[in-house]
């Protein structure tokens, strides 16, 4: 089988062809359009099978569905992981897509990305939507804030837009400076117009959750709310694809990083490898569970919490650990097609008793 490393830009991509044994055939460059790239492919495929490599970035969807669609397999990679592998002083786009390729003849290649398709890559799209424009609607909070901290004037508890905070320093006996006014408006028509963008991005996230029955059994686990259920939906995909729960934990980068070199083994913080958003929407519905739960249904993992506190006093450790414990739920919920259920987690007591018989 020959490789092919693609070098994908946003005008033109450079390739490289590979045979089996690691001998160049060709090299070249050709537009980054549907037909220029079914067209190389067509032409590559006349010299043998193909297998295909690109790097993850902003075309690697429409470079993947093109590929797929002439019958290619193609395999995506994060980046920075194969710029570690050929890392080099010289560096050239043709010199990229022979190192993909490379990677794909040597079978020395980082684990290949998951490319999503159908509604859970849609469903990703609208999250990544939906947090840059709160972002951007929070953003402008925050200059409006500090528009009026930089003249002097506080800012009101309970105030958190800038409509509300203009209101508040106009409706004073002294009022407010015209140029500080201004500001101020302009920051409420921008916060006031993504808010309501905001709003409409998350209804259709909330129609999407209302027809999806993967979302419905993830939101049956404690802690776990509609954005974060939809993000677990977006993050997992295929729950197939992994072999086990573990394999889904270290996938969103929530298991300990280990440095092992001859007797000496060290187990330090998470790998944080993966999204960082599904991380932070899990430490929250963890600091949920802990916290503000007081239902049966989150007794077992109330009590998981309360072991790793007692025997570390670290109550960081303890949220991460029920934040990894959640996403295995998510896992077997998932994998099992069905419901959280609380009988099936031992708790604290069960544990022990069963330590004591044996």
């Amino acid at each position: 089988m020959n490789h092919l490393g693609l070098d994908v830009h946003a005008k033109a991509t450079v390739w490289a062809l590979l045979d089996p044994e690691g001998k160049s055939l060709a090299t070249g460059k050709t537009e980054t359009t549907a037909p220029a790239l079914t067209g190389l492919i067509k032409k590559l495929s006349a010299l043998g099978p193909l297998r295909a490599g690109q790097e993850v970035g902003g075309q690697s969807y429409f470079v993947h569905d093109v590929l797929r669609a002439t019958g290619t397999e193609v395999l995506s990679f994060n980046a920075h992981q194969l710029r570690q592998i050929a890392a080099s002083r010289k560096k050239t786009d043709r010199r990229d897509a022979y190192w993909i390729a490379k990677s794909l003849q040597t079978e020395r290649m980082p684990h290949p990305v998951y490319m999503p398709t159908g509604p859970v890559r849609e469903l990703r799209m609208l999250l990544s939507l939906r947090d840059a424009v709160a972002r951007n609607e929070r953003s402008w909070w925050i200059r409006a804030r500090a528009l009026a901290r930089a003249h002097g004037e506080s800012v009101p508890k309970g105030v958190h837009t800038g409509e509300a905070l203009h209101r508040a320093l106009q409706a004073r006996p002294e009022g407010i400076g015209a140029a500080l006014s201004m500001a101020l408006e302009a920051c409420a028509r921008q916060q006031k117009a993504l808010g309501e963008e905001l709003s409409r991005v998350e209804a259709e996230l909330r129609r999407r959750a209302r027809e999806c029955p993967e979302v419905k059994l993830l939101a049956s686990i404690p802690g776990v709310g509609t954005l974060t259920a939809l993000r677990l939906h977006a993050l997992i995909g295929e729950v197939k694809r992994f072999p086990n729960a573990r394999a889904l934990a270290s996938y969103a980068g929530l298991v300990p990083s280990v440095r092992q070199s001859g007797e000496t083994n060290t187990t330090g913080s998470i790998t944080g490898e993966g999204s960082k958003a599904i991380r932070a929407a899990l430490v929250q519905s963890a600091q949920s569970v802990i916290y503000r739960s007081t239902s049966a249904e989150a007794a077992p993992l109330r009590q998981i919490a309360a072991r790793i506190r007692l025997n570390r006093s670290r109550n960081k450790i303890a949220i991460v650990a029920t934040a990894r414990h959640l996403l295995r739920i998510a896992f077997y919920v998932l994998r099992d097609q069905r419901p959280y259920d609380a009988a099936l987690l031992r708790t604290q007591t069960q544990a022990s008793e069963e330590d004591a018989v044996s």
